[in-house]
């Protein structure tokens, strides 16, 4: 399969388990009068809901440019998956303040039976999901299904926590310590938001971070700058300048290669596409989803103008290869 019809077949798994799973949670809350449960059923029910507009944007970001967008499309990805984000962040801010009300008002009768039910049949769906997906990610290179796979591990953490606290509850109903009985589910609603809550504030922050035009983390800046380094070992050249951002699955590379003013190669353009293939080539390999724009001039302040200073994260100084040679 290709790496589209993975991520297609990806996306269709998570809208269909996101939707059985949620409308169970949901069905299985309202008759245990659970309010935990009823979280965990609504994020299911989030994410299927979502994947439907995922099916949308991950056949859109593959579209070639055009007039409208002529940079492409790839701006969608991270926008999707930062609503996906802030989408579960509301929904942990609504269970907070549910679970201080319910705790304020003196608690909640449930029946814990109905959790342990649900939370068996969720762990273990869960379980088979987030194996499949975090295959089909690494098959794919998909930042959407590489999302997915991490918001339906948080979602089977969840119900796992649910299934254990409520095993607890019971417990607890047929104990000396009843009194307490009514307060386990909010409780239980404020420990899934603790667990819960460091995956979407990621996804927001990472996906963010893509939007604004900021670098990739100095990992990627460095794995990137070692390939470029790799492919201009026998390119002779004053110094070169990257400049990087990742968008979704894309990485948008410039590289700005100084030439000395008595070279002969800064004048061969036959030669500049050859070594650009060659850029071209080694990244690719690394980074299948690759936007690259390699520049050759003998003036580094082309390779500067549009920032403000040389020291900012998005510029990456490679040293002269006949410089590292004679060292």
């Amino acid at each position: 399969m290709t790496p589209e019809a993975i991520e297609k077949r990806s996306i269709v798994i998570t809208v269909v388990a996101s939707g059985f799973f949620g409308f169970l949670g949901i069905a299985i809350s309202i008759a245990s009068h659970s309010g935990a449960v009823f979280l965990d059923g609504l994020f299911s029910l989030t994410f299927g809901v979502v994947g439907i507009l995922t099916l949308y944007v991950s056949r859109l970001v593959t579209r070639p440019r055009d007039e409208s967008y002529p940079f492409g499309y790839a701006t969608f990805e991270p926008m999707l998956n930062l609503f996906k984000g802030l989408l579960i962040g509301f929904a942990l801010i609504w269970a907070v303040w549910t679970s201080v009300i319910t705790i304020l008002q003196g608690g909640q009768d449930i029946a814990a039976e109905g959790g342990i039910i649900y939370a068996v049949i969720a762990v273990v769906g869960g379980a088979v999901v987030v194996v499949v997906l975090k295959r089909y990610a690494k098959q794919s290179g998909s930042p959407i299904v590489d999302v997915d796979a991490k918001n339906w591990t948080v979602d089977t953490l969840i119900s796992s926590a649910v299934g254990i606290a409520f095993v607890a509850t019971l417990l607890i109903q047929n104990s000396e310590w009843s009194g307490l009985a009514p307060y386990a589910d909010p409780v239980i609603m404020l420990a899934i938001t603790v667990i819960a809550a460091p995956q979407p504030f990621q996804t927001i922050r990472d996906n963010m971070r893509q939007l604004i035009g900021k670098a990739p983390p100095k990992s990627v800046q460095d794995k990137v700058a070692g390939l470029v380094e790799e492919a201009l070992t026998d390119v002779p050249h004053v110094e070169t300048h990257l400049r990087i951002v990742d968008v979704g699955r894309y990485i948008h590379l410039h590289v700005y290669v100084i030439s000395a003013v008595n070279t002969r190669q800064s004048l061969d353009t036959r030669r500049h596409d050859e070594i650009r293939q060659k850029i071209y080539d080694r990244v690719s390999r690394e980074y299948r989803h690759l936007s690259l724009d390699v520049a050759f001039t003998m003036d580094r302040r082309w390779a500067l103008s549009s920032v403000q200073s040389e020291e900012l994260e998005t510029i990456v100084t490679l040293p002269n290869p006949t410089e590292m040679t004679s060292k």
